[in-house]
């Protein structure tokens, strides 16, 4: 065993004290006498967390490394060093135009102003992106005036019934206090407003939301569209068994405890809350009705004073009695439909518990289990709302799907579905029609401009089939099909390259074949890109992980109040990348699933037992576990009952009061807001083939796709670039066969 893994099985040690264990391993060393001391010493500074000693060393390679394997080492060591340089004095540059903005800013914010506040808070936000002192920024004293006045303006907008504007402050405020949580509740109160204006009102929310755009001088929203917006549509199905049903089996299995008595107190705040929103009166009349508002909400005032008051919690029949009497009541003063109290008064119920527990209602759940999956039934497209016209726009259309073969192609514009037009209509409107039964028609009716420039109109019709959504990608595309990738990031020292955007049913499988695909041309090391990964199926994120452990534990879950807890453990047989040098991609989008696999390598990695550095930004902070519960009606209740632990036995989810969430990677390294937006873009539009009804790709100018190399050779996604050199630093310790032995050393 190597000095590397020795030392990172006993702690995680800087490259200073490595010196005194371990001289192979340490920054300060002069030279090197081999590649193999040289490879570990790059691996440990990395694996420690220390990018200068890092670089440093990266830079000492020695003169007697066999040059034909490290011919393109150097050069690359050399970019590396000059892309962080890069970096840096693009960071001063754009810290002193926003220090200079800020100053302007936070003079015309001494209005007090909702928008001039709320511009001040958002060049905060750019700063706290590009700074790399959080704490130091957010102690300086004017901007924690600024923030100050910010909150006292946000509770009056929010008394005053501004809503956007309560909203757009308290959730600027919760991003620069993400660790304390101390705008949290505020925010999710705003957010449970405007869940019941697009729910009940939802052109009231549209207008709201018209205005405010055009008092800030930018362009209006598109025409209203109101297709599926009745929310007596919505509500079909909404009982009070339903409710009572999930708020008991809600009491008993979450996580924290929270008595019934709690949730009903829950429940009976969000009606409180809703009496008093004077735009939902559009929908509800009788809410301008100040003398019933005020005798309903007299009986909530008592009943939440009764219950806080009882020394025992409630049982079912209690619960049944409370909503039974505050049906009742409602009927007699506000007289609000009976499916709005009872949807109103179960979600305020769930709200008090996590933002993860919920009632997937009856018209939610078609919705709810098609993200479950990789695999729905449809036409085959993915659609956007040109940011300008607001037009229903073709992003691209999946080959071999229906959409394809009858002639959809992307950009196409979609001017109506089946006679339907779309205008003002979003792309969840749009996806709800398109979609469908399978093996049932649709018309699109599309526009196009043709190859004579002149604008052709038609209408394409599309039997609804089974569409596959592929999970899994490469590092550059070379043609419409799903599998179409160059799974090489550098062909020289075969460095992989493997993308995971979730983890559905099949995702362990595509990442097999992509493997395999790999490892007959010779894989000598692996990126695995997690970054903007929300999660997804358990099951898949143990499988992935197993791919790269031999042995001993994956993830248990823990603290559960009704189940024993488990833990998942891997098989040898399916560690097919065991011993390989890995470098696992990660960033704050990185949640659940993709956490818990990162969390897994980075701790074997840690001790040694495996060759894996995970690199990036600290991820999300989502480790709960949500047992789903068919309930009455055709709904089904979503409940948090136990937390996820990697092997070491850190919890991963951000729990309050707890500062360390999420996976810190071993190596931090930050990318600029205007790097990342620069890397989504390019890798966007290099993944994007151009084809004809016949899944051809139409060979014409359209196709000319940007490169994804420039993502390196510029230094714009200086993250993969890093775990690049990382890897070239190992190919030359393994080659061939001995890169998927252990590197012992």
């Amino acid at each position: 065993m190597g000095c590397v893994q020795i030392l990172n099985r006993a702690t995680k040690l800087t490259a200073a004290t490595m010196l005194a264990f371990c001289p192979l391993a340490a920054a300060a060393q002069d030279t090197y006498e081999s590649k193999e001391a040289w490879s570990q010493a790059v691996w440990a500074a990395a694996s420690t967390g220390d990018t200068e000693g890092t670089l440093e060393i990266l830079s000492k390679i020695p003169d007697s490394a066999d040059p034909a394997n490290v011919t393109d080492i150097r050069p690359a060591i050399e970019l590396l060093k000059a892309n962080f340089e890069k970096q840096q004095k693009l960071r001063e540059e754009q810290i002193a135009e926003q220090r200079e903005e800020l100053t302007t800013l936070l003079e015309e914010s001494k209005d007090n102003a909702p928008d001039t506040l709320s511009e001040a808070l958002a060049d905060v936000l750019f700063l706290d992106s590009i700074v790399e002192n959080h704490d130091a920024l957010l102690a300086e004293p004017e901007i924690r005036d600024l923030m100050d006045r910010a909150a006292e303006r946000a509770a009056k907008a929010e008394a005053e019934q501004d809503w956007l504007a309560a909203t757009e402050l308290y959730a600027r405020l919760d991003m620069l206090e993400e660790a304390s949580q101390k705008y949290k509740k505020d925010l999710q109160r705003q957010m449970v407003r405007r869940e019941m204006l697009t729910l009940y009102v939802p052109e009231r929310y549209w207008q709201l939301r018209d205005e405010r755009l055009k008092e800030l001088g930018e362009e209006g929203l598109p025409p209203f569209n109101n297709r599926g917006e009745d929310y007596r549509e919505k509500l079909a199905g909404v009982t009070p068994e339903l409710v009572l049903a999930a708020i008991s089996q809600a009491a008993r299995h979450h996580i924290s405890g929270t008595s019934m008595k709690q949730m009903v107190i829950g429940g009976l705040d969000n009606l409180s809350m809703m009496i008093h929103m004077n735009d939902l009166q559009q929908a509800f009349p009788k809410l301008a009705d100040a003398r019933a508002v005020e005798k309903f909400d007299s009986y909530i005032k008592s009943e939440k004073r009764n219950l806080r008051n009882s020394d025992r919690d409630m049982t079912i029949i209690d619960l049944r009695r409370t909503l039974n009497r505050l049906i009742e009541i409602n009927t007699q003063t506000v007289g609000l439909p009976r499916e709005v109290v009872i949807h109103e008064f179960g979600s305020g119920a769930m709200g008090t518990l996590d933002e993860f527990s919920q009632i997937v209602w009856p018209f939610e759940l078609k919705t709810f289990y098609k993200r479950l999956d990789s695999s729905f039934i449809g036409v085959g497209i993915q659609i956007v709302n040109d940011p300008v016209t607001g037009d229903l726009q073709v992003y691209t259309p999946m080959p071999g799907m229906p959409a394809v073969r009858a002639g959809v192609r992307a950009g196409d514009i979609i001017v109506k579905v089946d006679g339907e037009s779309t205008v003002g209509m979003t792309t969840s409107q749009a996806v709800d029609v398109i979609t469908g039964p399978r093996g049932t028609p649709v018309t699109l009716t599309i526009k196009r401009i043709g190859d004579d420039g002149e604008e052709i109109i038609k209408d394409i019709t599309i039997v609804r089939d089974q569409i596959e959504v592929a999970t899994v990608s490469g590092w550059r595309k070379l043609g419409p099909g799903k599998d179409d990738w160059d799974w090489f990031v550098d062909h020289d020292q075969k460095i992989g390259y493997i993308r995971l955007d979730k983890f559905a049913q099949d995702s362990a499988n595509e990442m097999d074949r992509a493997i395999a695909k790999m490892k007959r041309e010779g894989l000598n090391g692996l990126i695995l890109d997690l970054r903007f990964n929300p999660g997804g199926q358990l099951n898949q994120a143990i499988e992935v992980a197993n791919r790269f452990i031999e042995k001993g534990t994956i993830v248990s879950t823990v603290n559960s109040r009704t189940e024993p807890p488990r833990s998942h453990s891997a098989n040898k047989w399916k560690a097919t990348l065991a011993g390989l040098p890995v470098v696992v991609l990660v960033n704050a989008n990185s949640a659940s699933s993709s956490e818990i696999v990162a969390g897994a390598i980075k701790d074997y990695g840690d001790a040694g037992d495996i060759h894996a550095i995970v690199l990036g930004h600290r991820s999300y902070g989502k480790g709960t576990v949500q047992n789903l519960h068919s309930i009455a009606g055709g709904a089904a209740m979503k409940v948090t009952t136990q937390y996820y632990t990697i092997p070491s036995g850190k919890v991963i989810h951000r729990r309050p009061g707890h500062a360390d969430w999420g996976i810190n990677p071993d190596l931090t390294i930050t990318l600029l807001p205007s790097q990342i937006t620069d890397w989504l873009t390019l890798r966007r539009d290099a993944d994007v083939f151009l084809i004809d009804e016949n899944g051809q790709v139409i060979d014409d100018e359209k196709n000319d796709k940007p490169d994804p190399q420039k993502l390196l050779d510029e230094g714009i996604d200086l993250q993969l670039e890093t775990a690049v050199v990382l890897l070239k630093s190992q190919a030359p310790m393994a080659t061939g066969e001995t890169a998927l032995r252990s590197n012992d050393g």
